[in-house]
């Protein structure tokens, strides 16, 4: 009979032990990134498929002399598309090959997000026509220092809410039970490019807003109750 008592005491005692207050911390802020990337892709089309491939490499390597030129901060250059594919148009009954298209396409990224401008008059230089829509993003760096801040700003969050309820309530907050994490992670954003005439004779410019990203999380945490 001792030992039955005993099962039947045990989760009450477990239940008192864990006895608490949940509440949720959050940080929601506002984060300029740090890293902007623009694509340039060049085409062209030949009845030779030698020659279609020569004059797309002469234009990206054209654009990355040029570019280079600039010393954009921390820059990185990189192939992302390269395409080469026979052209066939439908004319009657019947297709008719029409040469060689080849394609290729530059990613630029640097940390001077605002002289991503200059890089998009270098590519009108060289007559590149497609250009990809600009975006931002955090470095690894800034990502990680940014969720450290918002996640100590969640924590304290947390910590007055859970004070606040024991002071109304009134009761005591003990050690922290439980805690749960959900980070939202920033992802690249648009940024939008405005092309300014300048005086007859001399270049024109871009200007470029890098804009924020949002960097948010939120914790659950469960503190005991004395």
């Amino acid at each position: 009979m001792k030992w039955l008592l005993l099962i039947i005491l045990t989760p009450s005692l477990f239940a008192a032990e864990t006895t608490g207050v949940q509440v949720q911390g959050s940080c929601d802020i506002k984060v300029i990134p740090d890293r902007g990337s623009v694509s340039f892709s060049a085409e062209n089309q030949s009845k030779d498929q030698q020659d279609a491939v020569i004059k797309t490499n002469k234009q990206i390597n054209s654009l990355k002399e040029r570019i280079q030129k600039l010393k954009l901060g921390e820059i990185e250059l990189k192939t992302t598309q390269y395409n080469v594919f026979p052209v066939r148009e439908w004319e009657k009954d019947h297709y008719v090959n029409k040469g060689t298209k080849a394609s290729m396409t530059l990613e630029v990224t640097t940390s001077e997000i605002q002289r991503l401008g200059d890089a998009m008059v270098e590519a009108s230089k060289d007559r590149f026509q497609n250009v990809g829509s600009m975006s931002t993003f955090l470095s690894l760096e800034k990502s990680q220092s940014e969720y450290l801040k918002c996640l100590d700003v969640a924590s304290n969050d947390a910590r007055k809410k859970a004070e606040r309820l024991a002071k109304k309530l009134g009761f005591e907050i003990g050690d922290v039970i439980n805690v749960i994490e959900s980070p939202v992670q920033a992802s690249p954003s648009p940024v939008y490019a405005q092309r300014t005439m300048m005086a007859k004779g001399m270049m024109d410019t871009v200007q470029v807003d890098p804009g924020t990203q949002k960097f948010s999380t939120t914790i659950q945490v469960t503190f005991s109750i004395k």
